[in-house]
């Protein structure tokens, strides 16, 4: 099965968490938080449609004005997620310039807030110097974006502020038999995206399909369809170590596919770690196990570990493992 997101850190251990998914054929990637994000070229970058953000501290934040100055002149907006104070902290940003010269551009900023119940949607218009307006406030329980192609539901959590823990999953994941295909007399073209975009909308969206100036319906190509279930993907980081944190983090990431986790203190450290609010490697490793997720992917180690981030990735992966 070719996998429907390609997904990768941006960063080592012990620099700022950043996670890049490509959308295969759909131009367009998505960003779990935006620290430092220069090992992107800028075609990358540009393409980034949805950002992520699980908190706003300095190195899950940074990138943003790389992003902002990216993608100032693109037509597509862009649109930010996060906890209560992504608001006030994006608009903070945009007032530290000066817009005088910006009216004609085209660049739009969807800011989405959520405070565990309720989705504020504000929008920011570089034809107006990016003031603020408040578009809508939806009520939500943790489903912050749903797309024909996937979804991305979100924990909320405590880093001594509200932290958000993310999860992005498929609704289904299709596949193209190429031997059917062939024997159909059909190439390989942009018109699949079309094909598969009608299968995501089910029923109700336009049944037929012109390929190569012929009409098909849509039963005359379901068999070179085969459906399977989606990739989950989960990333989560700056978390204190509470049983409601771990318990809302494991139905979050239940079984993923890769779930991408911080391991900042080992468990000799555990008072440590209690007093800054972050997990141990074993506390990661659990909480991988407990999900059942198929690959837990460590990030975000304490400098401290430098000299030995082997010894941080043992104890993870002893727990995840046992």
């Amino acid at each position: 099965m070719k996998p429907g997101f390609h997904h990768k850190l941006l960063n080592g251990y012990f620099e700022d968490p950043c996670l890049f998914i490509r959308i295969p054929r759909e131009k367009r990637a998505i960003l779990f938080d935006s620290g430092d994000i220069n090992r992107l070229g800028q075609a990358d970058i540009y393409k980034i449609t949805d950002v992520f953000v699980t908190h706003t501290h300095i190195d899950h934040f940074i990138g943003f004005d790389t992003l902002l100055r990216a993608t100032l002149r693109r037509d597509t907006p862009l649109n930010i997620y996060g906890p209560t104070d992504i608001l006030s902290c994006v608009a903070g940003k945009l007032k530290g310039y000066t817009w005088n010269l910006i009216s004609e551009y085209p660049s739009v900023i969807n800011v989405f807030s959520w405070n565990s119940k309720t989705l504020l949607h504000t929008i920011f218009k570089a034809e107006n110097g990016f003031r603020k307006e408040t578009v809508s406030r939806t009520k939500s329980g943790g489903v912050l974006l749903k797309d024909p192609m996937f979804k991305v539901i979100a924990a909320y959590l405590d880093h001594n502020i509200p932290c958000l823990a993310y999860s992005i999953e498929e609704e289904f994941h299709i596949n193209i038999d190429k031997d059917i295909l062939n024997r159909k007399g059909l190439a390989v073209g942009p018109w699949l995206s079309s094909f598969k975009k009608i299968l995501r909308e089910g029923p109700g969206a336009d049944r037929t399909l012109n390929i190569e100036g012929k009409t098909y319906r849509l039963d005359q190509l379901n068999d070179i369809a085969r459906i399977t279930k989606g990739q989950k993907i989960s990333y989560a980081t700056d978390i204190a170590m509470t049983e409601k944190n771990i318990s809302r983090l494991i139905e979050l990431v239940k079984d993923s596919h890769i779930f991408y986790c911080e391991s900042y203190f080992l468990e000799k450290d555990r008072e440590r770690a209690l007093e800054r609010f972050h997990l141990t490697a074993r506390t990661c490793g659990l909480i991988a196990r407990k999900a059942g997720v198929k690959t837990l992917n460590l990030m975000h180690f304490s400098p401290k570990y430098r000299d030995c981030p082997e010894s941080v990735v043992k104890e993870a992966m002893e727990e995840f493992n046992s």
